[in-house]
């Protein structure tokens, strides 16, 4: 009961606390007491509903979907996108990590601090989005640990993102080195440590230069404080009220080794990570040495494999043995239809590893972490909850009698409540950029004309969104945007020809939002995408105006997007979207429509190529369409166990389950471990991989498949250790003079020992490098001859 209600009053915070920054990263003058009322933290009925089913498992270790390795059940949150499910699922989170401190030591295992909420997801974009929100849940559930130490414990609530090495830095020393750059005014790399631009709690700008600190390994803490930029020292998390840690927020790999976060926001990919870097075993549990300066070190941990002296104003560190910290007890799958085709197949064969790591003991009764996914479209979730994670599935809110009304939710027409329209245009004849151009024109001034008379209450439709399905395809009307566009909305009513409903518009202001921004940008771009345009009343001319100062940040007028946008974007201001092309599923295109149009009325305008024959087909059934297309949503296809998927994903997860498990396999050396291939621990991992491809698929095939492709695997590994004459790692380090026994896909022809970095890599790219000399012969290959025709004969 204390944990539920240290989450209610958590999330309480969390969404006031939401507003209060949104409002003051807008230049507003607000208290937050002014922004306390019902309506502004108040659960939807499926909200609460959704925590309370949750509850049982994560309160009893010992339920039946923590045990059973059979009937176990994953909970799929299934509600329309903008319907609230982010706030549903960080309510169980909270509640997770609350009741995780008042449980007591269970199974030996240290439970006061630790990994305990893993959330993932597959875009970078999302991934970055959702790590703003989720940190200002963690900053009301620290704002209120330090309220009752005795009762939460001393450890702070903290959280982590964890992403590829473009975005955040892998190391301390990248962090520092990043940040010495800009305060020396030269161009940093591309990894930052700085992932949030304001302060999650009271909206203050955080400047890099000014908020970020790096205390470094060598003579230092080894960690990168964040703290609050708030000039005041107003705000709980300043530098003058937090001075230790500052924002609860960690985003360099190294430090998150050694100091686990509370929740862990990654995507996907990362996990491929298992099998090249021993200190990941520190995410679930497996650390049992501490260093007192810098936390948690592993077998191979050449930093913190002795004490340090006392140095730069700090005491004797000492490294000693500590108790095994539990494992995470809960893993969120956000978007969870993005989990589908190769990668979908890669994320379910790593999975084996991930729950096998994530498992722990009770009494002899093995616990599992307890699986929650959410998505607003999906087809056979069975199926693809059980290849996923191997688990039955059970979805909320459960099917009601009636398909307008299932008690947690009811469908309006939309003559009663505000929602989307959808518009169809085709112009046959008509080349494709003309008609985008125009399009876009008469959006850009018609929603000029109406903020023109009503102001502020315009604003939603003066930012408009363009879709695509090709970068392509963007880059040409981004070109066509900042010309002919702005040239059409600046003459639009300097012809003889009346256009009444349409103003004359200065559309500047273009920008995209694809994976060509660098991922330091992004937060950047997201936060121009929540400021409205300025309403200024010109009584001379009884119009509204936007009249921006010379250094103020601007509104967008217009926002490219690839399907970078179609998930996890929730900005409220959006309205109005011009798609480009049918997108290629249905899921994808109801994803991203449902970017606008959240809070106030929103106008999807799709064009459709008339001689494309599939956008010809969807123009001509556009209304049937529109109405049924939550029931043309495609099934999602995971295959984890299929012949292609083993030859490709087989080799990492064993590796990731011997190195993070047994701690002789940790270190870099730890390849060499492998002896005898029919050892106890080949063995297990054997079983592991069999077992699992035969629980999920149900065919004594497969298994046997499994069994044969990982047994080949140790044979061929063993034979490598047994070679004399060399040192055997799992990479090749500077100076160590080691043969590296994994490869790394594109360096060298795939085979038993290629181990992807990331769970994209399953096919090698291909490299296109064009010759603009003129050429003096030609290529060096001929095409093989056809066969001579045998009329009458044998083949």
């Amino acid at each position: 009961l204390e944990a539920f209600r240290f989450a209610n009053l958590a999330m309480a915070n969390q969404r006031v606390r939401s507003i209060y920054s949104l409002r003051r990263r807008r230049g507003e003058e607000i208290n937050v007491e002014d922004l306390d009322e019902p309506k502004n933290r108040s659960w939807y009925p499926f909200q609460l509903a959704f925590i309370l089913l949750s509850i049982p498992a994560l309160a009893d270790p010992t339920h039946r979907d923590r045990t059973s390795p059979i009937d176990a059940y994953a909970d799929l949150l299934w509600f329309p996108t903008g319907g609230g499910k982010t706030e549903a699922y960080l309510g169980v989170a909270a509640f997770t990590m609350a009741i995780r401190r008042r449980q007591g030591r269970l199974g030996d295992l240290d439970n006061s601090r630790g990994l305990s909420v893993i959330m993932r997801y597959t875009l970078r974009l999302l991934t970055l989005q959702q790590f703003q929100r989720a940190s200002t849940l963690i900053c009301a559930m620290e704002v209120l640990r330090r309220q009752d130490e005795a009762k939460w414990g001393t450890e702070p609530f903290s959280i982590g993102l964890w992403v590829g090495m473009r975005v955040t830095p892998n190391t301390t020393e990248q962090s520092h080195k990043h940040i010495q750059a800009r305060r020396t005014g030269t161009r940093p790399q591309d990894s930052s440590p700085c992932q949030l631009t304001s302060c999650p709690w009271c909206g203050s700008e955080i400047r890099p230069e000014r908020d970020i600190e790096v205390s470094r390994h060598t003579g230092g803490k080894g960690k990168t404080v964040l703290y609050c930029g708030d000039s005041h020292s107003e705000c709980d998390f300043s530098e003058a009220n937090a001075p230790d840690w500052g924002i609860p927020a960690r985003v360099v790999d190294e430090e998150i080794y050694r100091r686990p976060p509370s929740m862990m926001i990654a995507t996907v990919d990362k996990f491929a990570l298992m099998a090249w870097k021993g200190a990941v075993r520190n995410l679930f549990g497996k650390a049992n040495r501490e260093c007192s300066r810098h936390g948690l070190s592993w077998p191979g941990d050449t930093d913190c494999n002795t004490a340090h002296n006392a140095a730069g104003g700090l005491p004797r560190a000492t490294v000693d043995d500590i108790t095994p910290i539990r494992p995470p007890d809960l893993i969120i799958q956000d978007e969870f239809h993005l989990i589908s085709g190769p990668l979908g197949t890669m994320v379910g064969l790593y999975e084996t590893v991930v729950d096998e790591l994530a498992t722990w003991e009770i009494d002899g009764k093995l616990i599992r972490p307890k699986v929650i996914a959410s998505t607003a479209t999906a087809r056979k979730a069975e199926e693809q909850i059980n290849n996923v994670f191997m688990r039955k599935v059970s979805i909320f809110p459960p099917h009601g009698l009636d398909i307008e009304d299932n008690f947690f939710s009811i469908q309006r027409d939309i003559k009663q409540k505000t929602g989307r329209k959808y518009l169809g245009i085709c112009s046959p004849g008509s080349a494709r950029p003309a008609v985008l151009i125009r399009l876009y024109a008469a959006l850009l001034t018609a929603s000029q004309s109406l903020f023109e008379h009503f102001g502020k209450g315009a604003d939603p439709w003066m930012t408009t969104v363009g879709y695509f399905n090709s970068l392509r395809e963007l880059g040409g009307m981004r070109r066509l945007a900042e010309d002919d566009v702005q040239t059409r909305c600046y003459r639009v009513q300097m012809s003889d020809v009346a256009r009444p409903g349409l103003a004359q518009r200065s559309a500047r202001n273009v920008d995209e939002l694809t994976s060509r921004v660098s991922s330091e940008d992004i937060p950047k771009k997201l936060d121009a995408l929540e400021i409205p345009f300025r309403a200024d009343f010109d009584a001379s001319k009884g119009i509204y105006q936007s009249l921006w100062e010379r250094e103020e940040a601007r509104s967008m007028d217009v926002v490219l997007a690839t399907n970078m946008l179609s998930v996890g974007v929730d900005i409220n201001r959006l309205g109005l979207m011009a798609v480009n092309g049918q997108p290629k599923s249905t899921a994808e295109y109801i994803q991203a429509t449902s970017r606008v149009g959240r809070f106030f009325p929103g106008l999807v305008c799709t064009v459709l190529t008339w001689s494309r024959p599939r956008d010809l087909s969807h123009y001509e059934s556009f209304d049937h369409y529109h109405s049924t297309f939550y029931m043309h949503v495609e099934a999602q296809s995971v295959t984890p166990f299929t012949p292609r998927a083993l030859d490709r994903g087989m080799m990492g997860a064993m590796v990731s389950r011997l190195r993070l498990n047994r701690e002789n396999y940790t270190p870099n050396r730890g390849a060499e471990e492998m002896k005898n291939p029919g050892s106890p621990e080949a063995d297990e991992v054997v079983d592991m991989l069999s077992e699992r491809a035969w629980k999920v698929t149900n065919d004594p095939d497969v298994k046997t498949l499994s069994e044969s492709m990982a047994r080949e695997r140790c044979d061929k590994w063993a034979h490598e250790a047994n070679r004399g004459g060399r040192d055997l790692g799992f990479e090749a380090r500077a100076n160590a003079g080691l043969v590296p026994l994994l490869k790394k896909p594109g360096a060298h022809a795939w085979d038993k020992f290629t181990v992807p970095f990331s769970m994209r890599e399953v096919e090698p790219g291909v490299r296109l490098v064009m010759e603009d000399g003129p050429m003096d012969e030609g290529p060096g290959w001929q095409h093989p001859p056809l066969p001579a025709d045998n009329e009458g004969g044998e083949d």
